[in-house]
């Protein structure tokens, strides 16, 4: 028998080597995404600590420029035809995955995607 000893719950426990090899696997696992989520909660209060430093002025400028982006992206909504406006809202007001649309509109998902990404292409032509 190929057994490891490994420590589970403060006790010395012996378990199979795949079982052992399995629980370290997962440990590492657990480990590298506390330190990802640890750098991303960092940036994340970096970013918020930079914001808060910034002028007025700034904030006004960013406001500005959003309002103008959304005014520019309604602009552009209006000139989509009915079946573009049906899709979008679909996919962004109903949050219908592209699977449950493509039942819905009797086509497959991936013809889903590919309108979508082509009607996203569009969108952000006109908005940029």
């Amino acid at each position: 028998m190929n057994d490891t000893v490994v420590t589970y719950q403060g006790q010395q426990v012996s378990v199979p080597k795949e079982v052992a090899d399995f629980l370290e696997r997962d440990r590492r696992r657990m480990r590298a995404q506390y330190k990802q989520d640890q750098r991303h909660l960092s940036r994340m209060d970096f970013e918020t600590a930079m914001s808060c430093s910034g002028n007025a002025s700034r904030v006004t400028e960013d406001t500005a420029l959003k309002n103008l982006q959304l005014e520019t992206l309604r602009e552009a909504m209006a000139g989509l035809d009915e079946r573009e406006r049906v899709l979008i809202s679909l996919r962004y007001d109903e949050e219908l995955s592209m699977e449950e649309i493509g039942r819905r509109l009797s086509v497959s998902r991936m013809a889903i995607s590919k309108r979508l990404k082509k009607l996203c292409q569009k969108l952000n032509r006109a908005v940029c």
